[in-house]
């Protein structure tokens, strides 16, 4: 017998097998239980989370005869034919290559038929957002009064581009993408029963490599498994799949907090010397980074889908990092994935900004700024205040001499006092105190504050 390839020997064939979409799986087998079953589904999600999987065993509790608490039996002559495609009731449509609407007017006369040996003739097309307009349109009149026996299942990985009146004729099911943890168990039980060796620091390299898709984690086992053998390490993951060792990760981060521009250089050029893929290098970087905030979290490490060894590493070099910093890096990452699609080099473009963030100043919480200022200014306005008491206990002293003492024919005397007097007064006017501004404010006025900025300094706005 031909090999098979993992993703189709361990292909779901029931609800219950398939895994990370229980909300959908338990919708549709209360639906078959209690006999609601719709005219029309659509099944939306990306790619390789279980839709065309998941419309056939659909297909299959329609038409098994034995179903069992909602699920297809797998053993009846009906669900047999589907499992191998030979059942001429259930017919699979490629909308990317059926898209016209020449192939909608022939599903539109296929339909009339009867099933010949099943209860419903079933229609699953896939990819259903490629058809065109037209196409749509022949599509939307079957699906508004269709044969009893005919039910349609939709699939498709841009819900936005089907229209909406397709959608609302249908009963709609949305995929997500399939948590890590999830793929890594399911790696697991396929792993036990091919009996080969694997760590579980490589399943979550592989599940990570997957981004949510249950198929592309196969294939690449399917790949880790015809490189190693039976016994299959982390090293050997690492170089199938391309995966860039932490030490890299860990050097450009350990030589950006500590602003050692000869170890940045050393990294830098490590990995111009390396094939990593630079989109892949920015990836790593924005994970690596993340692993960061999770490590400034209380036990945020227990989130982190790495060996004790590298969570350890990550509480150990957190103190020379702020959050501020480290979302600030992590938003100029985002910004460099834009810059390099038009880039002829892409690769100086990334230096560049590894330069750039080595002369990043250190991120200041403006609110502890305001406070401290504040502080400094009410210190001031105490010292200013404790002068001008003193100046009003002199002025009165003056006073009250004045009222003792005789009076003396030396008028110039009194002049001299009474400017003297005026002077301190003036002198005793109060400043204003300066008020503790709050961030908020600041951001009302800060509009205004750039255009005085622009009418005197041109060159500074």
């Amino acid at each position: 017998m031909s090999y098979r390839v993992l993703s189709l020997k361990y292909r779901p064939q029931s609800f219950n097998d398939l895994a990370g979409q229980e909300h959908v799986t338990k919708t549709l087998i209360n639906a078959f239980k209690k006999d609601r079953v719709s005219q029309a589904y659509i099944l939306t999600g990306p790619r390789g989370v279980g839709k065309t999987t998941t419309a056939r065993v659909i297909a299959k509790a329609l038409n098994c005869s034995k179903t069992k608490e909602g699920s297809p039996c797998n053993a009846c002559q009906v669900c047999k034919e589907i499992i191998d495609g030979r059942n001429l009731d259930v017919l699979e449509i490629d909308g990317a290559s059926n898209r016209g609407i020449e192939e909608m007017r022939n599903l539109r006369e296929q339909i009339k038929y009867a099933p010949m040996n099943a209860p419903y003739k079933i229609f699953i097309i896939d990819e259903v957002h490629m058809l065109t307009n037209q196409a749509f349109n022949a599509l939307l009149r079957t699906l508004e009064e269709p044969p009893e026996h005919g039910k349609f299942i939709l699939a498709t990985t841009d819900i936005h581009k089907v229209p909406s009146t397709i959608i609302s004729r249908c009963q709609r099911f949305d995929f997500n993408r399939i948590n890590e943890t999830v793929i890594s168990n399911q790696l697991s039980k396929i792993i036990d029963l091919e009996k080969i060796k694997i760590d579980n620091e490589s399943l979550m390299a592989i599940s990570t490599k997957a981004d949510g898709s249950m198929r592309d984690a196969l294939s690449i086992l399917d790949q880790a498994i015809a490189f190693s053998g039976e016994s299959i390490t982390y090293d050997e993951v690492a170089t199938i799949i391309g995966i860039i060792p932490l030490d890299i990760f860990f050097d450009y981060s350990n030589a950006l907090s500590a602003k050692d521009y000869p170890k940045m250089f050393q990294t830098l050029s490590k990995i111009r010397s390396s094939s990593f893929q630079l989109d892949d290098l920015i990836d790593g970087l924005n994970l690596h980074f993340r692993n960061y905030i999770l490590a400034l979290t209380p036990d945020g490490e227990t989130l982190m889908n790495l060996n004790e060894s590298h969570k350890k590493e990550y509480v150990d070099t957190i103190s020379s990092w702020d959050l501020n910093d480290i979302l600030q890096i992590i938003n100029q990452f985002n910004k460099l994935h834009h810059t390099i699609k038009n880039s002829h080099q892409p690769l100086i473009a990334f230096e560049i900004l590894s330069l750039k963030l080595m002369e990043m100043d250190k991120s200041v919480i403006i609110s502890d700024l305001l406070a401290e200022n504040s502080s400094n200014s009410n210190s001031a306005n105490d010292k200013q205040f404790t002068a001008e008491q003193k100046n009003f206990v002199q002025n009165d002293t003056k006073e009250l001499d004045k009222r003792v003492k005789p009076k003396a024919d030396n008028s110039s005397k009194e002049t001299s006092i009474k400017i003297d007097d005026i002077s301190h007064e003036k002198n005793a006017e109060p400043q204003p105190k300066v008020k503790n501004i709050g961030l908020d404010k600041i951001k009302d006025k800060w509009q205004d504050f750039i255009k005085v900025v622009n009418s005197e300094r041109p060159s500074l706005g």
